[in-house]
């Protein structure tokens, strides 16, 4: 399998053999078949967004988790025509995650806090925003604090929950059904377990006993998937046996699928694990982010020195991978297809049924989709967005782009028609 550089740069070896990179992209051309338009020019004037979930396809209502002041937060439509929430007393933004649902006119807000969950739905056609209530007690298991998300199997709510701190090998994962009125109902337990080849005890996580630190990283995009997918960490903390040695560092990057199985009580729980590096100081998984197509799921992972570890040589590349998921039976292998200069900002968007690349070169965004392995370098969009800035995913194919400087600004990506530059309905 060929690894190929999206745009020039460093690039880093692989921990298994990887074909050099082959063809470089020339992001100077735009090509007419991906357009990337701005839908609004100044997205909530003097307030700090922090994430954003688009309610429709085809319009423009759109739902933000933002702050006008460092000890508010609210979450707030644009255009204001249905009333919004106060947060502020509720958490802090790091504590909620924003979606829209699968269900067009449907956005989502999670609440995940040490001791309690709560989740919010926004049903557009009703002009209703629902809260549900205080959720505790899931999971029934208080050794260890849980980290809870919202996932969907096709168009029913589940909250799903991961321990903070677990072994490598055998991750306990817990699921509920949420119901109308956002209370849980049924729910299952399940085991994200590592499998090793044979005669590789020695090696295999499944033996390892110490407790490491668990991260959820990303959440693909509700209806994605055939099920959810989940972007998980793993790292361990430092273990320094001799003093005069560096510590040492571990962190696994995993994705998490869960799908319904028609012929079993539980949902199917497919682990795949994607990498592992080890580092001489702490790291942070960035980019982390997960993303699928009908045929599979792609996962864009990387290293970057944790705040206080500047000196910590992390990766100098960013690795795409790409694994296939058909419902059970599937393989649990991945392979990198692609290894990206660190430099380029790249990060995956979810454009409908495909997945794209975007990289950040100067003060341009340039996005190119992906089709099975193979990054389409002859259909590249791109667009003038400033230096500095920060993308936040809002579903359905819409970005809104945050600056220093700037007002923020929604913006959409979509097919061009070639003949005349106007927009299509997606790609």
């Amino acid at each position: 399998m060929r690894a190929r550089a999206f745009v020039g740069g460093a690039l880093l070896a692989a921990c298994s053999s990887v074909t050099p990179p082959g063809l470089v992209l020339d992001v100077g051309r735009t090509c007419e078949d991906i357009a990337l338009a701005v839908a609004d020019a100044d997205v909530l004037p003097g307030w700090k967004i922090h994430a954003a979930a688009l309610a429709r396809s085809d319009e423009d209502p759109t739902w933000y988790l933002a702050s006008e002041n460092p000890d508010e937060l609210a979450l707030r439509r644009v255009p204001e025509d249905i009333p919004g929430l106060d947060l502020s007393v509720l958490g802090g933004p790091h504590e909620f995650t924003l979606t829209r649902g699968p269900i067009e006119g449907q956005v989502w807000l999670t609440l995940d806090r040490e001791d309690e969950a709560r989740l919010w739905r926004v049903d557009e056609a009703g002009e209703t925003v629902l809260a549900g209530p205080q959720l505790t007690g899931f999971p029934a298991d208080t050794s260890t604090q849980w980290i809870r998300r919202l996932v969907f199997l096709g168009q029913s709510p589940h909250l799903i929950a991961l321990p903070r701190t677990t072994r490598v090998g055998e991750v306990p994962v817990h699921m509920a059904a949420v119901s109308p009125e956002l209370a849980l109902g049924e729910r299952w337990t399940l085991t994200a377990e590592v499998t090793c080849p044979p005669l590789s005890e020695l090696n295999c996580p499944l033996f390892w006993e110490d407790l490491r630190t668990l991260t959820v990283l990303d959440v693909a995009e509700p209806g994605s998937v055939a099920g959810a997918a989940l972007l998980v960490s793993i790292a361990s903390l430092g273990e320094q046996p001799d003093p005069q040695m560096p510590a040492m560092f571990q962190t696994h990057i995993i994705s998490l699928t869960v799908q319904r199985d028609p012929s079993a009580e539980r949902p199917l729980l497919t682990r795949r694990d994607h990498v592992a590096w080890s580092t001489e100081g702490p790291v942070l998984a960035s980019p982390a982010q997960i993303a699928a197509d009908p045929l599979g799921i792609y996962v864009l992972a990387g290293l970057v020195p944790a705040p206080d570890s500047s000196g910590v040589n992390a990766t100098t590349a960013d690795y795409l991978f790409r694994a296939d998921v058909l419902g059970s039976g599937t393989p649990e292998d991945s392979g990198v297809i692609a290894l990206l200069a660190k430099d380029l900002r790249s990060h995956l968007l979810q454009l409908g049924s495909r997945v794209a690349v975007g990289q950040l070169v100067g003060d341009w965004w340039h996005v190119a989709p992906i089709e099975g392995v193979t990054i389409e370098e002859n259909i590249v969009g791109s667009l003038e967005v400033g230096d500095r800035v920060t993308l936040l995913r809002a579903g359905r194919g819409q970005v809104v782009v945050v600056g220093d400087s700037k007002p923020s600004r929604r913006i959409r990506i979509a097919c061009a028609d070639p003949d005349d530059g106007s927009e299509t309905e997606g790609l």
